[in-house]
């Protein structure tokens, strides 16, 4: 997948060919003004309000609380780009797109990833301070202490859902990729132990478990995770096949060969390469013989020639930097882990539903 700016018909290709487009205003100035408009109407409930028919733009700021002129204007905003349609002279409806994934009826919905994002903008802001003095913010810390990262007035972060907001955002992100997840991931034939390193809302645990019925799960998570997750995990209705534990990875007890798969799935992003050398080792001596180690994350292109594929690993490797300190990283980076835990390293797997992750997998020997 690329991002960027694409054009429409044959006139606007060659004015891009030829470099008569100004890439970065669109890169800036439109990109800006695009994702804070999908933004407010997502937290506003524009989408809910047209998710059951058609209706005006004072229609939609009735149901939204909204000012109705200054709701004519976003409803044609969105309508420019897409996300909604005109019906007839007055009113609007829902694209095909819009109602997949951002109506929470939806069965596919990412609402609560795109509300998380008002937060994240807070969270980028930090990237000057960063550049200046190389020292990361701990984005952690803040959702869990509610605080905004610098003492400016906080929009987003400064409240106690702040958490739990991430932790709903990470789920909705998870439910697009779930079902090739569980697909794709390589548990080996037998297995009945799944151990899920940091991923508290359990929405890939729970999709491995009901495509693999031998298999029983515990998701391995900080205490604050587990709390904020314990419904999520609930309603997976997998009842005690699927449990949480309330633990951190590097001092809690993993065992000596008692998982077949353990599923660190972008968790690395968050720990620098000496950590991440140490999981491994953690999760080898955990491993049963014959057991996996898949980490599936964001993948950090390892020369130009990998950067096609690899752009949005690139991108983020930025963001992590700034706001966890750590960061994406390249495939044989992670071959180093597991060569340095013992494992040897398997086939890589790009995921076609999360452009740019790849699962990146470590066995231990039979």
């Amino acid at each position: 997948m690329r991002i960027g700016v694409v054009p429409e018909h044959p006139l606007e290709w060659l004015a891009l060919r030829f470099g008569r487009v100004p890439t970065p205003l669109v890169d800036t100035h439109l990109a800006v003004a695009w994702a804070r408009t999908l933004l407010v109407a997502t937290r506003g409930g524009v989408f809910e309000a047209l998710d059951t028919a058609p209706r005006s733009a004072s229609e939609v700021a009735e149901r939204c609380g909204f000012d109705p002129v200054a709701t004519r204007r976003l409803l044609d905003a969105l309508t420019g780009l897409g996300t909604l349609l005109p019906h007839g002279a007055e009113r609007y409806r829902l694209s095909a797109a819009t109602r997949r994934w951002l109506t929470r009826a939806s069965p596919h919905e990412v609402v609560d990833k795109v509300l998380f994002s008002l937060d994240e903008w807070r969270f980028v802001e930090h990237y000057d301070r960063y550049l200046v003095s190389g020292e990361p913010l701990d984005m952690h810390a803040l959702l869990v202490a509610g605080r905004a990262p610098d003492p400016r007035p906080p929009e987003s972060v400064a409240d106690g859902d702040a958490y739990a907001r991430y932790q709903r955002g990470l789920r909705a992100l998870a439910g697009v990729s779930s079902a090739e997840v569980a697909r794709v991931t390589p548990v080996p034939r037998g297995a009945t132990r799944l151990l899920d390193l940091g991923g508290a809302h359990g929405r890939f645990a729970a999709a491995l478990l009901r495509r693999h019925a031998r298999l029983q799960g515990t998701v391995l998570d900080l205490p604050v995770a587990v709390s904020a997750s314990a419904g999520m995990l609930a309603a997976e209705g997998l009842g005690d096949r699927l449990r949480h534990r309330a633990g951190d990875v590097f001092t809690t007890d993993l065992g000596d060969g008692a998982w077949d798969v353990v599923l660190a799935s972008q968790f690395t992003h968050h720990l620098d390469d000496e950590a991440n050398r140490g999981l491994a080792q953690r999760v080898a001596r955990a491993l049963a013989p014959g057991g996996v180690y898949v980490v599936q994350d964001l993948v950090r292109p390892a020369s130009p020639r990998d950067a096609r594929r690899s752009r949005l690993g690139a991108l983020l490797d930025l963001y992590f930097a700034a706001v966890s300190g750590a960061g994406t990283f390249t495939v044989p980076q992670m071959h180093a882990w597991f060569a340095g835990a013992g494992l040897a390293a398997g086939r890589t797997r790009w995921l076609r539903t999360l452009p740019g992750m790849a699962q990146v997998v470590g066995k231990r020997g039979p």
